[in-house]
């Protein structure tokens, strides 16, 4: 018994010791120690300990062997043991409706982590979205038209208020606030084409955006592109959106555009997925091989937050000088290879695609910068799209099979194009 006793004692410790190579998306409790007796049955007692803290559990791990009666907590259950008694565990409590996953190594725990994470993220979050009250819209036929669809399924939830709504928040914004940021990036261009007056309008817009998300709760942005910049707003103020979509994706913020929830989704996914901001633009096929995106809206650290800042232009949206626009050579990243992502209509299917960045070029006015992208079949991809809707979303890397393992705990479909 002493022995037996001993072992067990330093198996714990081995189990807990190895948790040490875990994520650190992961926040641990007290590990709690379960040893059967003769009769296999967990006394009383240890569910007591589980249950003291049992609001702060997003899952429970097991290690090393199964826990009798611990489905009766209907919580996520990982159980990391490289063997039939982890298979069994998870495969019982799958079939009687408790989510459960086998992790194989610590590295199978950290993927399997970084899924729920991401899940739990978008569940929590809530998009802000200033509409011109079309559906469709005037420039998106495919969007997903009911709101209501994406927060049943994910939680992921959307505040829709016209887009005319900001503008007394962009009214309330300071010179002096505005200044000190216009200055920085002004500052930080390798060129400048835009009035330096002006420019300080698109910042006005990029904090009024901030402070509304604040109002109503939000961290993540969108705005009606094709109706707002049609109307006589942006002449008379002498700004676009294109600068702000930007800046709140530099900050970790999902911001798309033409309130595109598809796009807007999948970059939220992409975003916490690959820990780094996303491009939105539309599509052509430029060849058999090569795809071409174009918007105004890259982020500076493409290689993931926090990370050095990418060399870039700012340049003007309109042959004015108004409306800023960062432009960033992608080719310039540490990485080439690509991920696309865009949801379906009907928010239940993600269709995704890798690719690799060959070049960048530039427009001086409109959608800009255009990045061409080498690709296995970019007119299979197209056709595939015929499905899903043309705004795609970019991030650099290739995080195909992470999207698949977050497709299995968030239940949609992931579709390689």
């Amino acid at each position: 018994m002493e022995r037996e006793a001993a072992y067990a004692d330093q198996a714990f410790a081995r189990a807990v010791k190895s948790l040490e190579q875990a994520t650190d998306e992961i926040t641990f409790l007290e590990p709690i120690e379960v040893r059967y007796t003769e009769n296999f049955v967990v006394g009383e007692e240890i569910y007591r300990r589980m249950e003291e803290d049992l609001d702060k559990v997003d899952f429970f791990l097991c290690m090393n062997w199964r826990i009798p009666k611990l489905e009766r907590y209907h919580k996520t259950t990982v159980i990391l043991q490289n063997g039939n008694e982890g298979i069994d565990f998870a495969a019982y409590c799958n079939s009687i409706g408790v989510e459960a996953y086998v992790a194989m190594d610590v590295r199978d725990l950290n993927e399997i982590a970084h899924a729920l994470w991401v899940r739990k993220a978008v569940a929590g979050t809530r998009a802000l979205v200033l509409t011109a009250g079309g559906l469709p819209t005037f420039g998106m036929q495919s969007l997903i038209r009911d709101p209501e669809t994406i927060r049943q399924r994910y939680g992921f939830e959307v505040v829709k208020l016209p887009f005319q709504d900001i503008f007394p928040y962009m009214d309330q914004v300071t010179d002096e606030e505005a200044r000190p940021i216009a200055e920085e990036i002004l500052r930080g261009a390798m060129d400048v084409k835009v009035n330096t007056d002006w420019f300080l309008n698109d910042i006005k817009y990029y904090l009024a955006a901030k402070k509304m998300m604040e109002v109503y709760q939000c961290n993540a942005f969108s705005t009606a592109c094709h109706e707002l910049c049609t109307s006589e707003i942006p002449q008379q103020r002498k700004f676009t959106p294109c600068v702000c979509h930007s800046l709140l994706k530099g900050e970790g913020i999902p911001s798309g555009c033409e309130e595109d929830l598809n796009a807007l989704l999948a970059m939220t996914i992409l975003q916490y997925s690959a820990n780094r901001p996303a491009f939105m633009g539309n599509p052509n096929m430029e060849s058999e091989e090569i795809l071409r995106l174009h918007h105004a809206v890259p982020a500076l650290c493409m290689n993931g937050y926090g990370t050095k800042p990418l060399a870039y232009k700012l340049w003007a949206f309109t042959g004015q000088g108004f409306g800023g626009k960062l432009q960033v050579d992608f080719t310039q990243n540490d990485q080439d290879e690509i991920t696309l992502g865009r949801f379906n209509p009907q928010g239940d299917t993600m269709c995704v695609k890798t690719g690799k960045v060959l070049r960048s070029e530039y427009n001086e006015v409109y959608c800009s910068p255009y990045y061409y992208i080498q690709m296995d079949s970019a007119r299979k991809y197209m056709h595939s799209l015929a499905h899903f809707g043309h705004h795609q979303v970019l991030v650099f890397g290739n995080y195909v099979e992470m999207l698949k393992t977050v497709a299995q705990v968030m239940h949609f479909e992931v579709l390689e194009g």
